[in-house]
């Protein structure tokens, strides 16, 4: 049960929350003893020190579990972890925890309990932050922490799920710094060539890069303002080794150059993958992750935060230019669809549903179908074609996943060959070969 009272006229901007919390316990594993209580929206488990509850177990992922507070459950997501993590017997990715509740990571066990000393930090009472909006806990929660930070000369990394409006993060924070009237210049690693990359992020000299003049890269076009590097995770090796140079020396040198130029930029980053199981791999650097978080933020998806969808909708269609309400029962749908692709996937459907809508009024059957990811063709959506031989059936089968996951992977991925390899992590030459073999190789795979 919980209390939700306004705010004090001393302080009018915060609303105070009594409740029953939850508490973490390994009871078992190398960190036996150790309790984490769960106070915030969200947090992380794992192994790596930068986690919320640091499990000291080799078995154990640099970032394991992440936990949501939802009312007197705890909901606790595998996110991407070696070894899984496990309810008894069942390997599970995604489950709600009641008080008593155990999962095994590694070979450490865990168990929420009842915390009776923890109570829940104020939250801001403000709905909204830059362009971003919402009144669920979890954004509320946001909104606070973004107040604090944006002001600070801090490196920020921005996590959460494709489409949850990280970018919108990064430019609400550079609003609200001391660098809101100098650019925001966003770099997009998975849309860069591989072979021109370094050249467009940090310049060249004359006669380097294919060109005849000295021209500065993405970086120094920022100066004295915000860069957003969005995919950072999916930065190629040299090049995490010269931004984190600049990071350290607040200096860049540009392709061929030997004179180091000054750089004063805030940097701003996000990443859809936690880049704590990447170090575990060896596919990113320690260091540089903790020069770029020194603060994290977290958005949480669509799914988790339901109450926020009347205020994400009216500020999608006013953002579209579109003057249209929706009815409740098209308000409904909409809230009870998981919504996969987030406040981009929600964005599009109402464009979509705009686009048919009578008399300005968006109704269930506009929404019909949405909120579910990807639509497909009308053959993607069909039933399997299981005639034949089992050796036949299977063929088409393999056939039409391939077609259908090589499509949504390119398409993610911009088109970009080397970013497309590396997250469905396959050789280049092999993804090449598949494109070609699916006749996808060279088409445009816009969505048009």
């Amino acid at each position: 049960m919980s209390t939700v009272r306004g705010g004090t006229e001393a302080n009018p901007g915060l609303v105070t929350r009594t409740e029953t919390l939850a508490k973490l316990v390994a009871v078992s594993g190398p960190s036996a003893g150790r309790a984490f209580a769960i106070v915030r929206a969200s947090a992380t488990v794992g192994r790596h020190p930068t986690n919320d509850f640091v499990v000291d177990d080799p078995r154990v992922s640099g970032a394991h579990l992440e936990l949501t507070r939802v009312h007197d459950r705890v909901r606790a997501r595998d996110v991407g972890s070696t070894n899984g993590t496990w309810l008894g017997q069942h390997k599970v990715m995604d489950v709600e925890l009641a008080i008593g509740g155990e999962l095994t990571i590694g070979d450490t066990v865990l168990r929420l309990d009842v915390d009776e000393n923890a109570a829940v930090p104020p939250s801001n009472a403000r709905e909204s932050f830059g362009d971003l909006v919402g009144r669920s806990p979890a954004m509320r929660e946001l909104f606070a922490t973004l107040e604090r930070i944006a002001p600070k000369e801090l490196a920020v990394l921005v996590q959460g799920e494709t489409g949850t409006g990280k970018e919108g993060v990064a430019r609400a924070i550079h609003l609200a710094s001391g660098r809101a009237s100098a650019p925001f210049v966003v770099i997009d690693v998975t849309s860069l060539p591989e072979a021109l990359a370094e050249t467009m992020i940090f310049g060249h000299e004359k006669g380097e890069g294919g060109g005849d003049a000295q021209e500065g890269g993405l970086i120094e076009s920022a100066q004295g303002g915000t860069v957003f590097i969005d995919g950072v995770g999916e930065l190629l090796p040299a090049l995490q080794a010269k931004l984190l140079r600049m990071l350290e020396r607040r200096e860049i040198l540009r392709v061929g150059g030997q004179t180091p130029v000054p750089i004063d930029v805030r940097v701003l980053s996000s990443t859809s993958r936690d880049l704590r199981n990447a170090i575990d791999k060896g596919s990113f650097r320690e260091d540089l992750y903790f020069r770029l978080a020194q603060v994290r933020v977290f958005v949480p998806p669509l799914r988790q935060r339901k109450e926020d969808l009347p205020l994400v909708c009216a500020k999608l269609l006013a953002r579209a230019g579109i003057e249209a309400m929706i009815d409740v029962d098209a308000l409904e749908h909409l809230a009870s669809m998981p919504w996969p692709g987030n406040v981009r996937e929600l964005d599009n459907a109402l464009l979509r549903a705009a686009a048919v809508a009578r008399d300005g009024v968006i109704r269930r059957q506009d929404v019909a179908g949405e909120g579910e990811g990807f639509r497909g063709t009308e053959g993607e959506r069909a039933p399997l074609d299981l005639s034949g031989t089992f050796a036949q059936a299977k063929e088409r089968a393999i056939e039409r996943f391939e077609k259908a996951y090589l499509t949504i992977l390119m398409k993610g991925c911009q088109g970009n060959l080397s970013a497309a390899a590396r997250k469905a992590d396959v050789a280049r030459h092999h993804l090449r070969d598949l494109l070609k073999k699916r006749g996808l190789y060279g088409v445009s795979l816009d969505d048009g």
